[in-house]
């Protein structure tokens, strides 16, 4: 009689276990669902986002690349004052590194 029981007890435990295992898959592809229309609708809506900056950013492109194109000696220019100030503070940098440790510094 008792493992007669035990062995109901035991069927009904798996039953329920299989309902709960079905309807956690479910709730996770109700879930599923619901996040990837979310991340749609996200992308839909950034789409024009997207074209207006990526438009922006090919017309600023061309314009710089005209300016460069029509004063070569300001480029030069720029483009040798940008890497000088790369190496100034390359070489502060580098210096602040190398000073002792004992020494405290007021920045």
């Amino acid at each position: 009689m008792a493992s007669n029981d035990v062995q109901s007890q035991i069927s009904a435990l798996r039953a329920e276990i299989a309902q709960l295992q079905k309807d956690l898959g479910e709730r996770g592809s109700e879930a599923y669902e619901a996040v990837r229309d979310r991340a749609g609708n996200a992308v839909e809506a950034a789409r024009p986002a997207v074209r207006s900056t990526t438009r922006y950013v090919r017309n600023e492109g061309a314009a710089v690349a005209q300016a460069a194109r029509e004063h070569p000696a300001a480029l030069s220019t720029v483009v040798l004052t940008a890497g000088l100030a790369g190496v100034v503070i390359g070489y502060l940098l580098g210096s602040l590194e190398n000073e002792p440790a004992r020494r405290e510094r007021w920045f």
